[in-house]
């Protein structure tokens, strides 16, 4: 039976817990109080394991705990229990390297020095027997509240004069859990075996959560400026005012390393129009004739307006992020990357020029208008951000030189944590108008021909997905040093790969990231 709250408080105001228990390290009586007996002496350490052997515990066999009726101010003594585990984590060298666990649960990340056990089968609320289905169903449960540490990392045998012992941590009858609170990219690790440690794990539970989530990628709108818009195509001279009236010249649109140009403007002469040339770059296939200059007028025929320029090519999405591997950092997944910039518009055709000659100009030598050149193309946008890789989900992950034995305990996992999602690309900027032709006299003159527009740039392309996490019971770098008995898997399944395309219902792009796995146990190299 549960003894309420006001009991215990009667329990606590005893002569034995007021001092007078009976374990070595309990402070002597208070000044001006007295005693009713003498204190028993303490068990020997045969007495004590034999106890254990038999799941019973003695007072002056370790240090109590017990969140619920526990004072870190107190001795540790099976009466005057400490409050949290890692209180009695540090006077347990002086108390015979073990810690009696009431189960309750604890929301703190202890470092543990191999050697110093952790029991928490014995309940506090029932004179700290070894707890049956009528006193408590399950053991007392360690979990971290903070962001990525696990409740529990073991380190090598800590030598601090305090006290002896065996060099190996038996941890028995507990549940180790790591609770989600991960920022994106985080793994998560229940229990962690630092170089050196010895780790003995008896019916015990072991559970990671979920691995964190790939950060997404941002969207290029966002984190870039915008692209640069086309340069306005150059006016064309006018009529008669030169033998040859030279066409509108070429506008250049500098984007980083790629250029659009509008296509200068055909020259006017006296007996007909000089043709224009086309925009650039041209496409490698071009059907529509887009961004062509126009032909000079001739023979009768008018001149033709410069072709307006094709958009430019959307850039490549950025490569997945593909696979992973666990160092002794922990697990390193691999984040997509940017996606390409998008090609710049192609530049409009420049306008065909016009002739001169006696009938505009009144004088056979003089030329006719000039075409107006090109607009420039527009800028491509930047490519999105990559997403970033998905975290694992790791039960225990034991560094070289550690050992573990696990006997009848159950190891479970989360899922992987997914992939990120790449961001969009930014928008390409637009191209701009060609310039107008020259003018010519009036009347009777004959007008040359404007230029075309630029294209508009290409989109940026999305970024490349973050690839997803692994989920590992057991993470473990030396085959000598793990040994299972009577161990049962609950291992979730890895992580999605990261999406680029939020438009891509199939998921199935070349540039969504590679999905995590599942293991049991997986060997890793430092």
């Amino acid at each position: 039976m549960k003894i309420t709250a006001a009991a215990w408080i009667v329990l606590l105001s005893s002569p034995a817990a007021l001092g007078c228990g009976t374990e070595p390290f309990a402070p002597p009586c208070a000044e001006g109080s007295t005693c009713d007996r003498e204190p028993a002496a303490a068990p020997s350490e045969e007495e004590c394991l034999e106890g254990l052997a038999a799941l019973r515990v003695l007072a002056g066999c370790g240090v109590f705990a017990s969140r619920s009726f526990g004072d870190d101010s107190n001795p540790g003594t099976m009466e005057k229990p400490v409050k949290t585990l890692a209180r009695a984590v540090a006077l347990a060298p002086r108390a015979r390297g073990r810690v009696f666990v009431c189960p309750d649960s604890y929301a703190e990340g202890i470092t543990l020095p191999s050697g110093i056990d952790v029991w928490g089968g014995f309940a506090c609320w029932a004179r700290w027997r070894y707890y049956t289905e009528g006193i408590t169903n399950k053991p007392a449960t360690l979990y971290s509240p903070d962001e990525g540490g696990p409740p529990i990392t073991v380190v090598a045998a800590q030598d601090d004069g305090e006290g002896v012992t065996d060099g190996v941590s038996t941890i028995v009858d507990m549940h180790v859990e790591h609770k989600r609170r991960l920022q994106p990219d985080r793994s998560s690790i229940a229990m962690r075996l630092e170089p050196g440690a010895v780790v003995e794990v008896l019916r015990s539970v072991i559970e990671a959560d979920r691995g964190g989530g790939g950060k997404h990628g941002e969207d290029a709108v966002y984190v870039d400026p915008q692209p640069a818009y086309g340069e306005i195509g150059a006016i064309g001279r006018d009529a008669c005012s030169a033998a040859t009236v030279a066409g509108a010249p070429a506008v250049t649109t500098v984007c980083g390393d790629m250029v659009s140009t509008g296509g200068k403007g055909g020259d006017g002469t006296p007996d007909r129009g000089g043709d224009a040339e086309d925009g650039k770059p041209l496409p490698a296939a071009n059907p529509r004739d887009t961004g062509l200059g126009g032909a000079g007028a001739k023979d009768g025929v008018r001149c033709e307006h410069g072709r307006d320029g094709e958009d430019g090519a959307p850039g490549e999405p950025g490569a997945a992020g593909q696979g992973g591997r666990l160092t002794q950092a922990g697990w390193e997944g691999v984040p997509g990357r940017q996606g390409g910039t998008g090609a710049p518009g192609q530049g409009g055709g420049g306008g065909g020029g016009a002739p001169g000659g006696r009938s505009a100009c009144g004088n056979a030598a003089l030329g006719g208008a000039s075409g107006g050149s090109g607009g420039g193309g527009g800028c491509g946008g930047t490519g999105g951000r990559g997403g970033g890789a998905g975290g694992a989900s790791i039960a225990i992950f034991a560094d070289p030189g550690s050992k573990l034995t696990l006997q009848e305990t159950r190891i479970i996992t989360g899922p992987g944590g997914a992939g990120g999602m790449g961001g969009r690309g930014q928008r390409g900027a637009q191209g701009v108008q060609g310039g107008p032709p020259g003018r010519a006299p009036e009347p009777g003159g004959e007008y040359a021909c404007r230029g075309g527009y630029g294209g508009w740039g290409g989109a940026g392309g999305y970024g490349g997905g973050g690839s997803g996490g692994p989920a590992i019971g057991i993470a473990y770098a030396d085959d000598e040093q793990l040994t299972l008995d009577r161990v049962t898997f609950e291992i979730g399944p890895g992580g999605l790969g990261g999406i680029a395309d939020v438009l891509d219902e199939t998921r199935d792009k070349a540039n969504r990231g590679s999905g995590g796995f599942a293991a049991e146990t997986m060997r890793f190299s430092p």
